[in-house]
């Protein structure tokens, strides 16, 4: 996943938009789960809230969901919503 700060597009829906399209080609099945949003903000060098503000979004569209003290996993049928 590549983040474009120059981009008009916000950096918490670049790592949105990045995150679908894994899915999307499969890179992140259904039922597997995603990096961590501080995995994520290392590789990117970016702030956690940033990252954690792009996963919440895909929560909400029911992407992607918390599995509380495991992390954030790909929904089933997730690749049919994007």
């Amino acid at each position: 996943m590549k983040l474009d700060p120059s981009m008009e597009t916000p950096i918490y829906l670049q790592i949105a938009a990045g995150l679908e399209d894994g899915i999307f080609i499969g890179a992140y099945p259904e039922g597997t789960q995603v990096p961590s949003t501080t995995e994520l903000s290392v590789t990117l060098q970016i702030n956690p809230a940033t990252v954690l503000k792009g996963i919440n979004l895909l929560v909400e569209e029911g992407i992607l969901f918390k599995k509380r003290g495991v992390g954030m996993f790909v929904c089933e049928g997730a690749q049919e919503k994007i």
